[in-house]
């Protein structure tokens, strides 16, 4: 058996954990004139220590699902660099989102 990165295994621990009060995503958002643009985001996975060295393909894969996906304050809790962010709680997360964020995963193998 292969064995994976070890940042492999981090972004999927960073993707899959749960943190505390995660808001439940009610509907689906779009980039808009107040949400930040891919790059912004990307440099914001890029600064956090977990996933600072995810190949650049996942990393622009989980910032598009971010824009689609994570509610504003989660979004901003990313680019603050806030502690324990995660929008991908697998609870509250839609089958699309959930199926967005595994593709994410695919990059990063």
């Amino acid at each position: 058996m292969a064995r994976i990165p070890r940042w492999t295994i981090i972004l999927a621990a960073a993707v899959v954990a749960s943190a505390a009060g995660t808001a439940v995503l009610g509907s689906v958002l779009t980039a808009g004139p107040d949400r930040p643009d891919r790059a912004e985001v990307i440099a914001a996975l890029k600064r956090d220590p977990r996933t600072a060295d995810v190949p650049h393909p996942a990393a622009e894969c989980v910032a598009d699902w971010y824009l689609t996906y994570a509610p504003d304050d989660q979004l901003a809790a990313l680019l603050d660099g806030a502690d324990g962010v995660d929008a991908t709680t697998e609870a509250n997360l839609s089958p699309q989102a959930q199926t967005a964020i595994l593709e994410c995963l695919k990059e990063a193998t």
